[in-house]
């Protein structure tokens, strides 16, 4: 089920997205970009050196939901996930909170 983590003016959502592609796996950084129209999904990877054992953590979603809206997939709160999913998901939006202090120009 995607839920909506953050909302944002769709300007902030593309200056995430061109962050990301800046920082892809082929640049030396952790994400992988996959545009698709409008909707873009953002792989982040974590990694234990040496940097070629890469290990995807999950994905978040630009524009899915709508402009601006930055998703993810979350198991509904009556399914009970290992707690290393849940674990991933709170590093997924812990990247996504820090892209958003980052990659922002205010």
């Amino acid at each position: 089920m995607h839920t909506v983590y953050k909302a944002l003016a769709p300007e902030d959502v593309e200056s995430i997205i061109r962050y990301c592609q800046d920082h892809t796996i082929q640049n030396g950084g952790l994400f992988e970009v996959y545009p698709d129209g409008l909707v873009t999904t953002i792989v982040v990877n974590s990694t234990h050196e040496p940097m070629e054992h890469l290990h995807p953590l999950g994905a978040f979603y630009c524009n899915f939901l709508g402009p601006g809206i930055i998703s993810l997939e979350e198991q509904t709160p009556d399914h009970d996930s290992m707690s290393s999913v849940q674990n991933h998901i709170k590093a997924i939006k812990q990247t996504i909170d820090s892209l958003i202090k980052n990659s922002i120009k205010r």
